[in-house]
């Protein structure tokens, strides 16, 4: 099961799209966020971060490639991407354990860089999204 429902086009399509939503409401929500789990915030950011998680996936082999010098220095903002991503993990990792005003300043600080690579990145790969919404040719 190699092609599943994810790899097509449009699933591909569709996650880009709850991606950038995503992003906005994580950012409208952490303005208003409780110190609770169960805050706004932290539902649509994990929400956010499953769909991060497919679109990984859905990526697999370039993310995988990424481990080579070649691929990682010629696409150094997916490769930044990735590790900002795996900050950010941390970072929530952190929370589990110790959920104070200095991990959620580190949070917040990571969240800021976080935010401004995914904005390059979805800069960068625009004109592939938008591929995904035309037909193919025979």
């Amino acid at each position: 099961m190699t092609h599943s429902i994810f790899s097509k086009q449009i699933s591909k399509a569709t996650v880009d799209i709850l991606l950038v939503a995503g992003f906005f409401l994580s950012i409208l929500t952490s303005r208003h966020s409780a110190d609770s789990w169960g805050s706004l915030h932290c539902t649509v950011s994990m929400i956010w971060y499953g769909l991060i998680l497919v679109h990984i996936w859905q990526h697999w082999r370039m993310t995988k490639a990424l481990l080579k010098w070649k691929v990682l220095k010629r696409n150094v903002i997916t490769t930044l991407t990735v590790v900002v991503f795996i900050l950010m993990t941390i970072s929530v990792i952190i929370f589990v354990g110790d959920l104070s005003y200095k991990t959620v300043h580190i949070h917040h600080k990571i969240a800021h860089i976080f935010w401004a690579v995914i904005v390059i990145h979805a800069i960068t790969k625009t004109k592939r999204l938008i591929s995904l919404f035309k037909n193919k040719k025979s």
